[in-house]
């Protein structure tokens, strides 16, 4: 998978991805690993969106995956090549 935010692209797996983003947010370690990440950035989303942003149950890769998909749905990030 390869996505664009802003200027940056991130490559890999959803799950990478999700690893990548969250060391580069301001405090990695407030975020141990990918699922918390993942999880905080849903709780950002719903928060700022108003709308719901349900993840299947299942490993953290399908959850990430699916993350992936209602940020680029709406227009928070570009998929360039989907996985």
């Amino acid at each position: 998978m390869k996505i664009r935010i802003d200027e940056t692209i991130y490559e890999g797996t959803g799950t990478a991805i999700m690893d990548q983003l969250r060391l580069s947010s301001f405090d990695p370690t407030e975020h141990p690993d990918a699922q918390s990440y993942l999880q905080q950035l849903r709780a950002n989303f719903i928060r700022t969106t108003g709308l719901d942003c349900p993840l299947p149950e299942g490993s953290v890769e399908r959850q990430a995956q699916a993350m992936i998909d209602h940020l680029a749905k709406y227009g928070a990030l570009e998929v360039l090549r989907d996985g």
